[in-house]
């Protein structure tokens, strides 16, 4: 199994990030690790967040993967988004902003998946989608509760798993909410800019603060128990099955219900919530791909970037080579 100092690790995913700006004609990014972030993300201005990793600490190509997958992520958001539509949206409250993130990640994923992008691109960010899933379905917190998925607060990140055709592991739909995001995604696959999600993210939320006045009886998708990947072969990301326009969909591969293999039948999920309450909007969970480095690894050591990072201005090609990203 092939490992890699922290500093080994760091200078490769940055050399990759530059790497992939050059052969998709992308302009330039600036990378910087961040030892108090948790989620990546990009800014208009090119410049890249990653949670940082100590010098000394010894990671895997599962790591690595799981980096550049996210780093892939950004790069659709400098390729596709408009960041002007992502301020705007926090004019409409952090909640709307959240489910408009969760719609605009799977429609740069599509989109880049459709493009074919990377020769590796649907493994890379399949692997990415599915691990935080499955981190999720395995979470406890200390009290040893486990997530509440009919708790409004979690509904941006069920869309955005729901919306990606490419996520082969899925959470549970609180009852009322298949309907809405099933049309959510109807409506996404004809959008055709970042202001068009918007739009998106605007509709599915009125909607979900009327989901109590619509049946409950729509089919329930019970989660699946997923099984964690090894550290020296990462993330499950066999890829998927084909793609419509832009990638996204809810009918991609889901369990109906039943018993997932054990003695006891899957809980049945609670009414869905609205997202307000006496007036007041809930604060939704982050949705972008959460760039923790593994335990004992983050949050040490410094790395420069100087000698990788090139200044000025390039255009974009139109017609970007495919390539694979090895490891």
């Amino acid at each position: 199994m092939k490992t890699y100092r922290g500093y080994e690790f760091k200078r490769a995913v940055v050399i990759g990030i530059h790497k992939i700006c050059s052969d998709l004609g992308l302009r330039p990014v600036e990378v910087r690790w961040d030892a108090g972030a948790q989620t990546a993300c990009i800014n208009k201005s090119g410049s890249v967040i990653l949670a940082n990793v100590k010098d000394d600490a010894v990671l895997t190509q599962g790591d690595l993967m799981r980096y550049v997958g996210m780093a892939v992520h950004e790069l659709l958001h400098w390729m596709y988004t408009d960041f002007d539509a992502v301020h705007s949206a926090y004019a409409h409250g952090q909640y709307i902003a959240q489910l408009h993130n969760a719609l605009e990640d799977a429609w740069i994923e599509g989109k880049g998946i459709k493009a074919g992008l990377t020769g590796n691109i649907e493994e890379l960010l399949s692997a990415l989608i599915n691990g935080m899933v499955a981190e999720g379905l395995a979470y406890k917190s200390r009290r040893g509760e486990a997530i509440d998925w009919s708790d409004p607060v979690q509904y941006p990140f069920v869309l955005a798993v729901y919306g990606r055709k490419h996520a082969k592991i899925k959470v549970p739909l609180a009852l009322g909410l298949e309907p809405i995001f099933a049309e959510a995604v109807k409506r996404l696959n004809t959008c055709g800019n970042s202001w068009d999600t918007l739009e998106v993210a605007k509709w599915v939320f009125d909607q979900l603060n009327n989901v109590n006045t619509k049946p409950e009886d729509e089919p329930v998708q019970p989660p699946i128990n997923p099984t964690p990947p090894s550290d020296d072969e990462g993330e499950d990301g066999d890829g998927g099955e084909g793609d419509d326009e832009n990638g996204s969909g809810g009918d991609s591969e889901q369990p109906t219900g039943g018993d997932q293999g054990g003695d006891a039948p899957t809980p049945k999920p609670d009414p869905a919530k609205p997202p307000t309450k006496d007036g007041e909007t809930v604060k939704a969970r982050e949705v972008e791909p959460t760039a923790n480095p593994p335990e004992g690894a983050g949050s040490g050591g410094s790395y420069s970037t100087d000698d990788v990072m090139r200044k000025g201005y390039h255009t974009r090609a139109d017609n970007p080579r495919t390539f694979p990203i090895d490891f």
